[in-house]
């Protein structure tokens, strides 16, 4: 049974699909996080996490498209489908920047307290998830040459950096109670 789970994920398919569940799963608990601790470093997570869920489904549909054999219309095939997912890929990590930093903004000006408790947990749970799927979405891309799979690794292996900044700035407002770093982190 083991053996068939992960021959199933080791596809392109599979692992694209595999990503959507656990990265469907970190936003669960990075929104209802992010409402009851206020903090913003952990709502533009949750909005990273979204985003990483549309552009992993953006995955799953070139993934798909790309293995159609050629056609009339497409008699190379349509193989640059998964180049066209990392490039909307790509535009989406910027918009999602643009977003984060004009809500930090605002949590500045208007000032905001934080519970930073329950987040640093969830930074836990995010950082080791995001780990171990980014190693296995970059095994799978290399496996089967896919450039969508290896742009969904790069994109889930950069929010192992990112949430580690989040979990380190919700430790330092535990521990001096500065508030202001979560906005600053975010």
């Amino acid at each position: 049974m083991i053996k068939k789970v992960l021959a199933i994920i080791s596809t392109r398919s599979g692992a694209a699909k595999l990503a959507l569940g656990v990265v469907t799963g970190l936003i669960i608990l990075k929104v209802i996080v992010a409402f009851i601790s206020h903090s913003i470093s952990i709502t533009a997570q949750a909005t990273d996490s979204f985003l990483d869920l549309f552009s992993i489904g953006i995955t799953v549909i070139a993934v798909h498209m790309s293995v159609q054999p050629a056609d009339e219309k497409h008699p190379f095939g349509h193989g640059k489908m998964e180049g066209i997912s990392a490039l909307i890929q790509a535009f989406l990590v910027l918009g999602a920047g643009g977003f984060i930093i004009y809500s930090a903004i605002q949590r500045i000006i208007h000032r905001t307290v934080i519970k930073p408790d329950a987040g640093i947990a969830v930074m836990v749970i995010s950082i080791i998830a995001s780990y171990f799927l980014s190693r296995h979405l970059r095994r799978v891309a290399k496996a089967t040459e896919s450039t969508a799979i290896d742009a969904s690794a790069q994109n889930i292996s950069a929010d192992v950096y990112s949430a580690s900044g989040v979990l380190l700035g919700l430790l330092a407002v535990l521990i001096t109670g500065w508030e202001i770093l979560d906005p600053i982190v975010a």
